[in-house]
């Protein structure tokens, strides 16, 4: 069983979401602190998203994030000589995370999972009318081939729609949008408003599906 607090990992620009990989390289030394400890310990941390940085890589130690972020699992390790690390991690679950104050040089959260209903069935008129937005956003970012290589690996209609979220070149708040949706149905229409969305070049009315 997990600790009840885990280490948060704040990230600009990056969202993680259940059942996908993400490499990452860990280089500040708080970090590599908080990634000998998991290694050594449970092996997980929360990814979260800040809510607003521009500029360097470094994040400054205050920036606030969101208030879901991605249960992360380091499934492989290269510790690098000079401390750093290499490591790629699988994201687990949506969790609602809560900081508290750490004794330790990173930050660490109190965290829950978040509901999600996966159980439901897609609707066969709703997910063609999905795919359908989906080809043409792949169409305009010559991402047709990487779409239909996912479309053809036939996986689960949650793990497919959170593997395309991962690798399409989306805002990370739109992202974080469909990383918060509460079940397969909401994050499938959250997701068709998001290709539309951009479709229509972010500037349909109502604004940022955010």
């Amino acid at each position: 069983m997990l600790p009840a607090l885990l280490p948060l990992f704040p990230l600009p620009r990056v969202v993680l979401f259940p059942h996908t990989f993400l490499p990452l390289h860990i280089f500040e030394p708080r970090y590599r602190q908080m990634t000998a400890e998991c290694l050594a310990s449970h092996q997980h941390f929360i990814l979260a998203l800040t809510r607003a940085h521009e500029g360097p890589d470094l994040v400054p130690v205050a920036s606030a994030t969101f208030g879901t972020g991605c249960l992360a699992r380091i499934v492989k390790t290269e510790a690098l000589p000079d401390g750093r690390f290499n490591i790629l991690v699988q994201g687990r679950q949506a969790v609602r995370i809560k900081e508290e104050p750490s004794n330790r040089p990173f930050r660490q959260s109190r965290w829950e999972p978040e509901p999600f209903d996966g159980e439901a069935p897609w609707p066969e008129d709703a997910r063609g009318a999905f795919t359908e937005s989906l080809f043409r956003f792949a169409d305009r970012f010559d991402l047709t081939a990487q779409v239909k290589q996912l479309l053809d690996l036939d996986l689960a209609p949650a793990v497919l729609l959170n593997t395309l979220a991962m690798a399409l070149d989306l805002d990370p708040v739109e992202k974080q949008f469909l990383l918060e949706a509460p079940g397969l149905l909401s994050l499938a229409d959250r997701f068709h408003q998001v290709l539309d969305f951009t479709l229509h070049g972010r500037d349909m009315p109502g604004g940022s599906p955010a």
